[in-house]
């Protein structure tokens, strides 16, 4: 079986009520890129990154499709069911643009899937027993508004919840003291500000929320910051935004820098090397939590089965990028209507059949039929 065409498409998806973070950073749309890889087998996979904006990490939309374009020749005549060796020759072509290398590996395995007639994430290694309790982001906004966004997404049942920060010292204490003051029994909660704290804010912010039982996320914007920080405060560390490789998963745990990884796909560079950041941390002891950027269907399914195959007792939370997203582009999307705890498709691959019409025509086209 080889490959022998490569589609690629853009979705803007919009998001019209504003998505903000730390630092001013507010967004109306996000881009999506999708990926689709037909082989001499009449075998097709799909693939699907989503960026948030141009600020938010080294990734955009433009960028993905103009690397997809860089990596995508090299692929022609390649088997895809050769996950390793997809990488590697994607390593070797392009440096770095691990976003961009995310869809094209995500469509690999979905071939894999169809191949095999398997489901991801039994491919991934098996499917591990629970459910995966999902995560929702009251996003960045008032007080009251925050408040307001924390209720709703308690209603609907989620008991794991990432609150956006926004960098000023008394604001973010007062957010956190109001959202907590009225958790219930069994609920998590994630102080995110998105890298918006420098290291003293950060140590301000730890020395007034002492009594409160919540994580810290990402508190700073470098490596060496969030390490001093984790080393002058009891409260558990998770690391976000630097979690760009299996290499850099490697050092944290040399180095004891977190007590929870968030690990997002697109931003290791897909799911082949997801998974070996993910056998790091089995290996460690150390709880994950099983995300991406953002996206529809395709990521969704991408996720719940990455998450399915992680051992339930360091499987902490798994993010649903539904819960803030657009109208799926697939048949069969998990919605979430009440109570978010939910168990990846036993159907073959990632379990879902994209609805083309809704893409529109390609941007790119490489191969032939």
């Amino acid at each position: 079986m080889k490959i022998n065409r490569i589609s690629v498409y853009e979705v803007v998806a919009p998001f019209p009520q504003g998505y903000s973070l730390s630092r001013g950073r507010t967004w109306t749309s996000f881009d999506n890129t999708m990926v689709k890889i037909e082989t001499d087998a009449g075998l097709v996979g799909w693939g699907e990154v989503q960026t948030v904006g141009a600020n938010y990490l080294p990734a955009f939309g433009k960028g993905a499709v103009a690397a997809i374009g860089v990596l995508a020749p090299h692929l022609i005549g390649e088997t895809p069911l050769q996950l390793d060796r997809i990488n590697h020759l994607m390593d070797n072509t392009l440096y770095g643009h691990p976003y961009a290398k995310s869809p094209l590996d995500m469509a690999c395995w979905d071939i894999l899937g169809r191949a095999t007639g398997m489901p991801l994430c039994e491919l991934l290694g098996g499917r591990f027993d629970g459910g995966l309790d999902l995560m929702a982001c009251p996003y960045f906004g008032s007080q009251e508004e925050m408040l307001a966004l924390t209720e709703e997404l308690r209603a609907q049942g989620y008991r794991r919840l990432s609150v956006k920060l926004g960098g000023d010292v008394a604001e973010d204490v007062a957010r956190l003291r109001g959202i907590l003051t009225l958790a219930k029994p069994g609920e998590e909660y994630y102080a995110d500000c998105n890298r918006g704290w420098t290291r003293d804010q950060a140590l301000r912010v730890l020395r007034q929320i002492r009594d409160l039982d919540v994580y810290i996320e990402q508190p700073c914007a470098t490596y060496e910051e969030c390490l001093a920080v984790r080393q002058r405060t009891d409260h558990p560390i998770i690391l976000d935004e630097i979690v760009d490789s299996p290499e850099m998963v490697m050092r944290i745990i040399c180095d004891d820098a977190a007590d929870l990884l968030n690990i997002k796909i697109s931003r290791v560079g897909g799911l082949t090397k997801a998974r070996r950041a993910r056998d790091m941390c089995v290996t460690a002891g150390l709880p994950m939590s099983l995300q991406d950027v953002g996206g529809g269907g395709i990521v969704q399914a991408a996720i719940f089965h990455f998450a399915q195959s992680v051992p339930q007792e360091l499987r902490h939370s798994v993010f649903d990028p539904l819960s803030v997203n657009f109208e799926p582009l697939t048949d069969a999307p998990i919605l979430i209507e009440r109570g978010a705890t939910v168990t990846a498709s036993d159907k073959p691959g990632l379990g879902q059949e994209v609805l083309e019409d809704r893409l529109g025509d390609p941007v790119a086209v490489y191969g032939t039929t």
